[in-house]
């Protein structure tokens, strides 16, 4: 029979024992193949993420030209940023004159409606 801790530590307190003090508590068990199933639905495991969707599709976003040069490389805050490595300041200013094309096309991809802005990093 589990009793609570504070009923154990009033039973430990009237047999002489320490109270347990700990911070831990009692979890129910998982069976092994739910817990995998639930780390695979959690972290979208075997799941295209939109960034690879953007990344497959990001000559046909951007242009040959700025491809060659950019990526884009997470989806940040909440999935509604969407950070974008380019080579350079220079291409980062173009791109940036760009960015509600860009975001319109990365809208009609699939999944792609999360992207809600794009950070630029040069580097």
């Amino acid at each position: 029979m589990e009793f609570s801790r504070e009923t154990n530590n009033l039973i430990a307190g009237l047999r002489g024992l320490p109270a347990d003090r700990s911070r831990s508590r009692v979890r129910p068990a998982f069976a092994l193949g739910n817990l995998i199933e639930l780390l695979e639905e959690h972290y979208k495991i075997g799941q295209e993420r939109v960034e690879d969707t953007i990344a497959r599709n990001w000559k046909d976003i951007v242009g040959e030209h700025a491809a060659h040069r950019s990526r884009p490389q997470v989806v940040i805050g909440g999935g509604a940023v969407l950070l974008i490595q380019v080579a350079n300041p220079m291409l980062r200013q173009e791109l940036t004159f760009k960015e509600k094309e860009i975001l319109a096309r990365i809208h009609q991809l699939p999944g792609g409606q999360v992207i809600q802005a794009l950070n630029w990093r040069a580097g």
